[in-house]
């Protein structure tokens, strides 16, 4: 189905919890979290969410994306966190995905064994991802 069909459908939003992505992020990738994505990109789009709002965070987070050793990438993913509270309190329309993303940058920071963080940071970056490509899927812009 191409964007325009996805856009034109009245899709149900299924309220989700904000710590799906978190719960994602410890068990690992799963057909839940992604019905859990799908819904979220549909309310991100549903409450008039625009890509350019959440641009400088994906940007920021494909950054530290590059980083391999967590000595270099925890800070910065530390550092996410305030700037997503600047960017709620700037757009209100932000705070869903600052809820979600801020519980999934807890998790992966409260991970203490190296090569365990390395990977729950990963599935945080492709939970992400999966959040954008659904709200791009539902026509956001």
């Amino acid at each position: 189905m191409d964007n325009k069909n996805r856009q034109e459908q009245n899709y149900p939003t299924k309220q989700v919890p904000d710590n799906f992505l978190a719960e994602m992020v410890e068990k690992g990738l799963n057909k839940e979290f992604i019905d859990n994505a799908d819904s979220f990109g549909k309310t991100l789009v549903d409450n008039k969410l625009t890509t350019s709002q959440i641009r400088r965070i994906f940007g920021h987070v494909k950054k530290i994306e590059g980083y391999k050793d967590p000595k270099k990438f925890l800070p910065q993913l530390i550092m996410l966190k305030p700037l997503l509270a600047y960017q709620a309190k700037r757009h209100s329309k932000v705070k869903p995905l600052e809820d979600v993303l801020t519980k999934g940058i807890d998790t992966v920071i409260a991970e203490t064994d190296e090569e365990k963080l390395l990977q729950k940071f990963r599935l945080f970056c492709m939970g992400f991802e999966a959040i954008l490509a659904y709200h791009r899927a539902y026509g956001g812009n």
